[in-house]
């Protein structure tokens, strides 16, 4: 996979989180999967993840604030807002298999309900 193979990647797995559309977010993923939060949860088929990815009553968004690809290492790190029940600011670190899917996933994350992404970035309130 290249450079524009994996922002497209992460472009389709975004217009589904947006869409609402789980199976479609979920088949950006590997059958085989480890997707974690190292302290909160951990999934391990694509199956589990369609569940995990259905929107609450309110539906879910993600914008993609950097996308960055290294070939060689087939990995990519994203940082990100999620939307849903709550306001998340994140950074995740995703590895791509052979046939184009992430098969590894790690993201780490911050809830944040009253920040935008730049009032994150720029820190706490004195």
């Amino acid at each position: 996979m290249d450079r524009t193979g994996f922002f497209d990647l992460i472009e389709r797995l975004g217009r589904a989180w947006n869409d609402g559309d789980a199976t479609g977010a979920a088949a950006c993923f590997a059958e085989q999967v480890d997707y974690a939060d190292p302290r909160l949860y951990r999934f391990t088929a694509r199956a589990e993840l369609a569940a995990f990815f259905v929107p609450g009553p309110g539906g879910h968004s993600v914008t993609w604030h950097r996308l960055l690809w290294d070939e060689t290492a087939r990995a990519g790190v994203l940082e990100y807002t999620y939307v849903g029940h709550h306001r998340y600011h994140g950074a995740a670190i995703v590895e791509i298999d052979a046939d184009g899917l992430i098969t590894r996933w790690r993201e780490w994350q911050h809830r944040d309900d009253e920040r935008d992404w730049d009032g994150y970035l720029n820190g706490p309130a004195e």
